[in-house]
């Protein structure tokens, strides 16, 4: 990304994009006042923005209303979900991590940056699931993010799961469609056999102790199902990027531009049919 002395030196005239800005383009491009919004960032692609990663939470705030709710999925910087394959002396180490607390663990950084920002945000809540963690901030954020009932935080009962009953929607802000997490719901909830699943334990914090839990989630890494193995599949780069184009073929995906920033707006619930629905027919 060009500097802002660059910009002013190579594009005369250029002017910086703003948190109004990114608001109005958002109403424009369908994001409903006081509804829940999922939202994936990559700055970079909206170039320079007058006040960085805050004028974007600003602009979403704005976006949704006082009452809309505005989630981010923030995983966990330094999560032990591949301990069990490492070398030895790289486990032992891990038996020192500090244990994951909501309030206090980072998001993972290649997430980008608006995880960590939104996690720090005045009001925020975090889900208590050290892998599959979720934040949110607005007047459903607790409900959002809180554990769900039947274990599996992909599942129904899981932050997507709510994000689809409560009819709500998935804003990728220059961020690609490979990384639309949402279709991790719809591999969860397909009705199909030989699923795989990832068994893992990590420290947790319990009040004023530490806890070593065990968890088996969704193999998101790896894939769910053998997509690999199957050679009538185009699967290309990325798995969740094959599944979200079955969104886009169902047109269940808007695309507009904010300058040269890709903006994609996802209906959540006809998005996870249309992949859920694309799963069951080829496996």
């Amino acid at each position: 990304m060009l500097t802002p002395a660059q910009l002013m030196e190579q594009r005369p005239g250029f002017v910086p994009v703003t948190r109004s800005e990114i608001a109005a383009h958002l109403r424009a491009a369908g994001v409903r006042v006081g509804g829940l919004l999922l939202v994936h960032v990559r700055l970079s692609a909206l170039g320079w923005v007058a006040g960085g990663m805050d004028a974007v939470v600003h602009a979403l705030g704005d976006t949704v209303g006082p009452d809309g709710t505005v989630m981010a999925f923030c995983g966990w910087e330094d999560s032990p979900y591949h301990v069990a394959g490492w070398p030895a002396e790289w486990q032992q180490a891990y038996q020192d991590q500090p244990a994951f607390d909501p309030a206090v663990s980072g998001a993972r950084r290649d997430f980008g940056r608006f995880p960590e920002r939104l996690r720090t945000w005045p009001g925020a809540v975090r889900g208590s699931h050290p892998e599959v963690s979720f934040t949110a901030v607005g007047p459903q954020a607790a409900a959002m993010v809180a554990d769900s009932a039947d274990d599996d935080p992909w599942g129904v009962d899981g932050p997507l799961g709510r994000l689809v009953e409560g009819e709500g929607q998935v804003l990728m802000l220059g961020a690609p469609l490979a990384r639309l997490t949402l279709c991790h719901h719809a591999e969860a909830t397909a009705r199909v056999q030989g699923k795989r699943y990832h068994s893992y334990t990590a420290p947790v914090r319990v009040r004023e102790s530490v806890e070593w839990q065990h968890y088996s989630t969704l193999d998101t890494y790896w894939g769910a199902l053998d997509y690999w193995d199957r050679s009538d599949l185009a699967v290309g780069e990325s798995i969740v990027g094959m599944l979200a184009e079955q969104a886009v073929t169902a047109g269940a995906v808007t695309t507009t531009h904010l300058h040269d920033c890709p903006v994609h707006l996802v209906e959540a619930a006809p998005a996870v049919v249309s992949v859920r629905r694309w799963i069951e027919d080829h496996f």
